[in-house]
This record gives structure tokens, sequence and C-alpha cells, in this order.
């Protein structure tokens, strides 16, 4: 047996440590969404594959512009008020992608008895939340297009 495969198991059972063993029997049952036993219902499952699409390829851009500023804070930041306008725009970043992990996150635990209306409440609080982050994103990589440049050119007034 290979390393990896190894490892895969090792961390497979560590995972699966506290799970009763029906519900590691009855798992897929419990995650199917194109069955009409299902615990969430077909059009909620795939809305809610469609927001975890979105919600990583925005988390995906957060992640490319934290880099970014990151990167070119020692070029544009030349005193403190430079370097606290690129440290704002890295944290705001993070809170982007904070909404983004929390879009991508597993809603429930307990899968044997869910709330009647929880998958419902679930893909509403993702929409609404994809659709905040995603004009938080829009705004601030608008912003850091404009700032940049400016901190880039800024040169202090010494008097």
């Amino acid at each position: 047996m290979s390393l990896i495969r190894s490892l895969d198991r090792a961390l497979y059972r560590v995972v699966t440590h506290d799970l009763r063993r029906e519900h590691v029997e009855h798992y897929v049952k419990h995650l199917a969404v194109d069955d009409e036993d299902t615990v969430v219902p077909n059009v909620i499952g795939r809305g809610l594959q469609i927001i975890d699409n979105k919600a990583g390829g925005l988390l995906t851009h957060a992640s490319m512009m934290i880099a970014a500023l990151g990167v070119s804070a020692p070029v544009v930041a030349n005193d403190y008020f430079e370097q606290g306008v690129i440290v704002a725009e890295i944290m705001l970043y993070l809170l982007v992608a904070l909404g983004c992990l929390r879009c991508l996150s597993v809603f429930q635990n307990d899968l044997e008895s869910p709330h009647p209306d929880a998958a419902r409440d679930e893909m509403i609080l993702r929409h609404e939340l994809f659709k905040l982050c995603n004009r938080a994103a829009i705004g601030l990589t608008m912003l850091v297009l404009i700032s940049l440049p400016l901190l880039y050119l800024y040169v202090p007034v010494k008097g």
C-alpha cells in the first residue's frame, strides 16, 4: 500500500472515529440530492452546489488580492499612512474570504433528525451572504485599482 493511501486511511479513521456505525452506513443516503427520499430537496441541493462553486471562485479572487496587496506593500507603502491603507484593504478582503468560507461550510451536523426548514434557510443565508461578499469584492477591487497607483505616486510634502 502506498504512503498516500495509508495516510488517507489513517485520516479517515480519525475523522469517522466519533460517528456511529449507522451514520457511516447511511452517509450517502443522507447527502443525496437526486433521490426523492433525500433530506435536502433537489432544487435546494443544486442551489447549494451553485453557491459553493461561485463562493469558491470568489474565495480564490480574495486570496489572490490579499497576496497581491501583501507583495505590493513594500513597493507602494512609504510611510505608516500608506501601510495602513494597504493593511485595511487586506483586512477587508479577509472579511470577504471569511464570508466565502461560511458559504462553503457544512451547515448541519445532525443528519439523522434535521430541522424541516434547515436546508431552505441555509440556502437563503448562503445566497444573501454570497451576494454581499460579491458586491464587497467588486467594490474592494475597484478601491485597490484606484488606491495602488495613488499610493505609488504619492509623495509626502516635507515642511
